[in-house]
C-alpha cells in the first residue's frame, strides 16, 4: 500500500504587483532588473549599456 499526500487541486495563485524596474537600452540584450537591486551608475551588469526606467507586473516579495 502507498501511503501518500494527494496533491491539491487548488493552487495558490501569484499575486502581482506592478513593480519599477530599469532595462537595458540596448536592443539586441534582455538584461533588467527592479529598482530596489540597480546600482548607483544604472549600467546594465549584463552589457555595459545604460538602463532605462519602466514598470512591469511581477510576483510579490
Amino acid at each position: 500500500m502507498f501511503f501518500g499526500k494527494r496533491l491539491s487541486n487548488e493552487k495558490e495563485e501569484e499575486q502581482l504587483v506592478s513593480t519599477e524596474i530599469y532595462s537595458c537600452s540596448d536592443d539586441s540584450c534582455i538584461g533588467w532588473m527592479r529598482k530596489n537591486f540597480v546600482s548607483d551608475d544604472l549600467l546594465c551588469p549584463m552589457c555595459g549599456s545604460s538602463m532605462d526606467a519602466g514598470q512591469r507586473d511581477l510576483p510579490k516579495m
